[in-house]
């Protein structure tokens, strides 16, 4: 076993039978090791101060996969609690498209309180809407001679961003939303029709998006036309 590997081991395993302070926990989470923040968030009780927040949020983007899944796997609960998390929803947004999904669905699972939040939402959702965007631009450069990692990457992103946009798609404007759902069945992968598909799901009574929404009910693909007919959120095992 590599030595550091060991070590660390060791070290999270001893944390794990020590009994942390909270101030303890709070300090792992600002300037700990991996292992340390790791069982700073899994520990942690409540966040009781905006800078609190701040510190334990600082943790969900930009650093170890296995530190983002631990802060991410307590959102749910933090959220639901506190009043601090509405002021990051540009983090949240760049959360979603995680390339770990575990972390993408935790997140996204967490968002629902926010729904009311006006400010809240159309950042959240803006920048959503630019990933998208984003990742159709890089698909346009693709050549045929690029490896397929590049082109998945970009669907991924299109991917967790269009779940994120289903959370929330009411608050985003008709004529905006029906054109990214529209650049979306243009493409040939299902996976991220399905993604349209399910937000069309919630307009099914609505004329304005009655020619999509016919056109993913008669969709090639079978998990396509299925997402077309749900009417509720659901949570299904994704398919990346």
């Amino acid at each position: 076993m590599n030595c550091n590997i060991e070590e660390n081991f060791n070290h999270a395993l001893n944390l794990c039978c020590k009994k942390l302070s909270r101030s303890e926990l709070i300090t792992f989470l600002k300037t700990g090791s991996v292992a340390e923040k790791q069982i700073a968030a899994l520990n942690l009780d409540k966040i009781l101060t905006q800078n609190e927040a701040d510190i334990f949020i600082s943790n969900l983007t930009g650093c170890d996969g296995k530190i983002r899944e631990a802060i991410a796997s307590r959102l749910y609960e933090f959220v639901n609690s506190t009043n601090f998390f509405d002021k990051y929803p540009k983090i949240f947004a760049e959360a979603s498209i995680d390339i770990n999904a575990n972390i993408s669905r935790l997140v996204i699972d967490s968002l629902e309180i926010f729904k009311h939040n006006t400010e809240f939402v159309k950042v959240y959702t803006d920048t959503l809407l630019s990933f998208i965007n984003e990742g159709f631009d890089e698909i346009s450069k693709i050549k045929f001679r690029d490896k397929k990692y590049i082109l998945n990457k970009q669907l991924f992103k299109i991917y967790w961003a269009l779940e994120g946009l289903f959370v929330f798609s009411e608050s985003i404007d008709n004529s905006i939303l029906l054109n990214i759902l529209e650049r979306v069945l243009n493409r040939p992968e299902y996976t991220i029709r399905e993604k349209a598909a399910k937000i069309l799901s919630k307009y099914s009574d609505n004329s304005k998006f009655k020619e999509l929404y016919n056109k993913v009910l008669n969709d090639e693909n079978l998990y396509v036309r299925y997402a077309a007919k749900r009417s509720t959120y659901e949570n299904t095992c994704d398919r990346f």
